[in-house]
């Protein structure tokens, strides 16, 4: 059984420009749906570029079938509708965009930006995100979205992570981070890790989910 967790806060600045969504398709419980936008800063609007990227993503899940799903053509399609979606918004900004969809056994969506999801299982670590563009950015409406998919073996864990997070972690640590015994040991840990020694605040929007499937014998956290 696949469990998630997910941690937000605001870092730098007086809004969370960070946005996110979980949700389990309602005719296949057991396939879940995440999304995830980071506001372009240095320009207004990019906190509701990143909610309406969201939102978006969000509606089009009951509009496909739970086998679509896993076809690369449907995740162009949404993307090009976040995509025009945010751009058609007179207020919204840029943002990044990364969207997925996993089961016990596979992972497969698409990006676009510098947010990233990592795939951990043991001593091995796969950056799904690796060959995203981040230029144009979503909501320019000539954004590129990178497509990928990947077989799972249980157990694995699965963390998505605006670059709040592994800007200020470091890579290295984020990967150690994902082989604690719990998931709620890797969320604190990359917290702690980020936060500014003294004022404990974040230096930039932070925001991780935490997906994982730990197999019938272990405990999730």
């Amino acid at each position: 059984m696949i469990t998630a967790l997910s941690f937000t806060e605001v870092g730098g600045h007086a809004l969370n420009e960070d946005a996110f969504a979980l949700h389990q398709h309602p005719l296949e419980p057991a396939m879940w749906f995440c999304f995830m936008a980071d506001g372009q800063g240095g320009r207004s609007g990019g906190g509701q570029a990143a909610r309406i990227a969201c939102e978006t993503a969000i509606g089009c899940v009951a509009k496909y079938p739970p086998e679509s799903w896993w076809i690369q053509r449907t995740w162009a399609s949404l993307f090009r509708l976040v995509d025009e979606a945010v751009l058609a918004d007179p207020v919204a900004g840029f943002t990044t965009f990364v969207g997925l969809c996993v089961t016990c056994d596979r992972v497969v969506g698409i990006s676009s930006g510098d947010s990233a999801a990592i795939v951990v299982t043991g001593e091995v670590s796969v950056d799904l995100t690796a060959r995203q563009h981040k230029n144009p950015p979503c909501g320019s409406g000539v954004a590129k979205g990178t497509t990928f998919d990947a077989n799972l073996n249980v157990p694995w864990r699965l963390l998505a992570m605006t670059d709040g997070v592994w800007k200020y972690v470091g890579w290295e640590r984020v990967t150690a981070a994902a082989r604690l015994e719990l998931g709620s040991e890797v969320v604190a840990e990359l917290q702690q890790s980020a936060r500014l020694r003294g004022s404990g605040l974040f230096q930039d929007d932070f925001t991780v989910i935490l997906l994982e499937e730990v197999g019938p014998n272990a405990t999730a956290g």
